[in-house]
């Protein structure tokens, strides 16, 4: 379950990588593209599959 919470972390990444680049500067080279998506694809899907786990609290 965390494997597919972490591709959808990922695709929100995705989108939100390509939503960035119109707010690149001009002469960005190209590796700050590779930055930008490696940054906005990689984060939400690590943080997704390691570092939040599961809360879970008894019923009332």
């Amino acid at each position: 379950m965390n494997i597919s919470k972490a591709i959808a972390a990922a695709a929100g990444g995705a989108l939100t990588g390509t939503a960035g680049i119109p707010f690149m500067p001009e002469n960005t080279p190209w590796y700050g593209y590779l930055a930008l998506y490696a940054l906005t694809i990689g984060l939400p899907a690590l943080l997704e599959r390691y570092v939040f786990k599961p809360v879970h609290i008894p019923p009332l």
